[in-house]
């Protein structure tokens, strides 16, 4: 069953409010741009930008972004990193989908924005461009930079025919999908079942912290769990972002560090090509991960609290250090080369410690799965069914592999920027739409 603006507006009315989980609570700023407009604007503000969706500028698909907020909430004197240069038009500009196709171009995806509000009589006007640097993407992509954090407006992103995905501030209220309506809390990488699929190999970089803090005399601090998760999953992001960016797209065939494949031999379901030495390169990933708890727990040990524990906000406040910006560019190189791997013809198979080899192709029967479940929200207990032979080759791959081998999970990056993540779950392989969690529009 498809929907469109009118029930996603619905969506948006009964998530708007919501409270923000703790950890939330104090990174955005308060203002009174919170409050949403009237329905029957709603309806029109979205049907707008719905329709601007479905065209197309100088045979390019129209991408953009937009917020609703008042042009006083953002000072003339400041911008990118870490604040938004606002440009007022002269006189502002008329609301229409025609007007947003015509100014596209000139807002990229990633670094600008077009700013609208209401006047009384006239209804939604534009009144200038926003240029926010690309940190916004950070939450999504990875990294340590602070967050320049947009008041908490209403803000709209056009990211391919059909897909839109409405904010609060930074934050995912809900997306439009090609006529599928997905909430926020669809979010994959939120699910229980993915913390599980990883939590293996963070008991292993929680013991190897807790052997160094007990080996040295100076203070480190603790570690919590939820860092070395902010940590891998950020990571992973990265490779998925990268490989989006590069347009090639590629498959990434995922175990988990416990247990890896034996892949050097007749393997019968996946023909690697090239298969890497098992020696300490394979290690890197982790061993930068490693640095990087030592990094945080090291700077930030007190002798007055032994037994401090350490959060990834903490991490991000230590972007001042020359030594976390030296570990940044040593984890992107990582997700670079990662992702660059995925270029040649084939799946790249990876534990959740690295790569193993590259140019994997997924063998075996391919008669036995006929639909593959795709899931409404993260934890892949609301469903759709969907036919197998309604995909490509690429995904009906994956989904017989996760068919045939029910611990690996796979992530499919299409050329045209869409991604899914495919795992077998509840009896059958299920999938998430993961474009619009990535935040990257197809700019």
């Amino acid at each position: 069953m498809h929907v469109y603006p009118t029930e996603l507006v619905d969506l948006i009315n009964k998530r708007w409010s919501d409270p923000p989980p703790d950890s939330e609570k104090t990174d955005q700023p308060q203002d009174a741009d919170s409050t949403l407009p009237g329905k029957k604007s709603l309806v029109q503000l979205i049907s707008t930008c719905y329709q601007v969706s479905m065209m197309r500028e100088e045979d390019r698909p129209v991408t953009l972004r937009l917020i609703l907020a008042s042009p006083a909430l953002f000072p003339p004197d400041q911008g990118p990193p870490e604040g938004f240069l606002r440009l007022l038009f002269s006189s502002p500009r008329p609301f229409n989908e025609y007007e947003l196709r015509r100014l596209s171009p000139a807002v990229d995806f990633e670094r600008s924005m077009i700013g609208i509000e209401m006047h009384p009589e006239k209804g939604f006007q534009v009144w200038g461009l926003i240029n926010s640097g690309i940190r916004w993407l950070q939450e999504e992509r990875g990294g340590s930079k602070k967050t320049n954090q947009l008041p908490k407006a209403f803000v709209l992103h056009v990211t391919g025919p059909g897909m839109l995905t409405i904010c609060k501030g930074i934050k995912i209220i809900a997306t439009l999908s090609n006529g599928r309506l997905l909430d926020s809390k669809a979010n994959v990488f939120q699910a229980n079942w993915m913390n599980k699929l990883f939590a293996p190999e963070r008991e292993i970089l929680l013991r190897i912290h807790e052997n160094f803090r007990s080996s040295v005399l100076y203070p480190v601090a603790r570690i919590e769990e939820e860092f070395i998760k902010s940590l891998q999953f950020q990571l992973l992001k990265r490779v998925i972002s990268v490989t989006r960016m590069s347009r090639h797209g590629g498959t990434f065939i995922i175990f988990r560090s416990d247990d890896p494949p034996e892949i050097s031999g007749d393997n019968p379901h996946i023909h690697l090509k090239y298969t890497f030495q098992n020696d300490e390169a394979i290690e890197r990933q982790q061993y930068l991960m490693i640095r990087t708890i030592r990094l945080a727990a090291t700077t930030l040990g007190d002798i007055h609290q032994p037994d401090r524990i350490i959060t990834w906000r903490d991490y991000v406040d230590l972007r001042h250090e020359s030594s976390v910006y030296d570990l940044e560019e040593a984890l992107y190189e990582q997700a670079q080369f990662v992702a660059g791997l995925a270029a040649v013809d084939g799946a790249v198979v990876t534990s959740s410690r690295g790569a193993l080899g590259f140019g994997g192709m997924i063998v075996g029967s391919l008669d036995k799965l006929t639909e593959v479940a795709i899931a409404n929200d993260a934890e892949g207990k609301m469903v759709t069914l969907a036919k197998v032979e309604g995909y490509g080759s690429r995904h009906r791959s994956v989904y017989h592999l996760c068919n045939a081998l029910h611990q690996v999970m796979a992530i499919v990056v299409s050329q045209d920027g869409n991604v899914q993540l495919a795992k077998w779950r509840n009896g059958i392989v299920t999938c998430w739409d993961l474009t619009t969690q990535m935040l990257i529009g197809d700019n």
